[in-house]
């Protein structure tokens, strides 16, 4: 190779370097630039672009007044997240789990008077939780001590067993006895039916209880410390009863 073509090999690499210096530092300042230009303020529109809807679609209000029957005594709380009703045993860890459950919430939740959720249902729909959500929902109230079912609005469970998922089986109230009234040992048949009772409501709510748990979870997966993300598509990003979106 003659000196001249060396020297021209020499000043080809020399003005590729340099140019790719020159293109690396605006590349760079031109990001800088970027990061530190404070961002466009929103202003707060004077006609807002919403309009009223109601708090559930259809399905979900078949079910919900199927629970004011069933819970006459109760408040049947709409959408409420788990953050409303559950706290952290460390006062330090609020802000962490707050981050990752403040998306889960339930369709619907059974609260007492004095103000405690006693149980939760979520209900089957295309745009219901997916079974992951579900399945983490189940651990975290189950630990908490709070019941959690989810209904499907064309095969509803009997009325008692739901009532004694969340509030308990109750035991029969002692007959009360006057001093003046002889002690009389009560009929066999009523104590046998009492005891029948009882154990078809047993049977019932243990009968209820599996078929739940087949239908909602999967013992042979493990529950991540991540909450999917479940979007109202329902309310605010779509329609309340549409179809045609793709279940998340």
């Amino acid at each position: 190779m003659s000196s001249s073509a060396v020297v021209a090999t020499v000043l080809a690499a020399v003005v590729l370097v340099a140019g790719t210096l020159a293109l690396t530092v605006y590349l760079m300042r031109r990001q800088q630039a970027t990061l530190a230009k404070p961002a466009a303020k929103r202003h707060l529109p004077t006609q807002w672009p919403l309009v009223p809807r109601p708090l559930a679609n259809s399905t979900e209000r078949q079910v919900w007044q199927w629970l004011q029957k069933v819970f006459p005594d109760h408040f049947i709380m709409v959408k409420l997240p788990v953050t409303r009703f559950t706290m952290p045993r460390e006062a330090g860890e609020g802000e962490e789990w707050f981050d990752i459950l403040s998306r889960a919430y339930c369709s619907f939740a059974v609260c007492s008077r004095d103000g405690h959720v006693v149980g939760c249902v979520d209900v089957v729909n295309p745009h219901g939780p997916t079974r992951h959500n579900r399945q983490l929902k189940q651990t975290l109230l189950s630990q908490c001590g709070i019941a959690y079912w989810v209904l499907e609005p064309e095969a509803l469970p009997p009325a008692e067993a739901l009532r004694a998922e969340f509030l308990g089986v109750p035991e029969p109230e002692p007959e009360t006895k006057t001093e003046t009234e002889p002690e009389t040992p009560a009929p066999r048949d009523a104590l046998a039916e009492v005891e029948t009772l009882r154990s078809q409501l047993h049977e019932a709510l243990d009968r209820n209880r599996n078929y739940r748990h087949q239908r909602t979870l999967d013992s042979s997966d493990q529950v991540d410390a991540q909450v999917t993300h479940w979007p109202q598509a329902d309310s605010f990003l779509g329609t309340m009863d549409s179809r045609g979106s793709e279940r998340t």
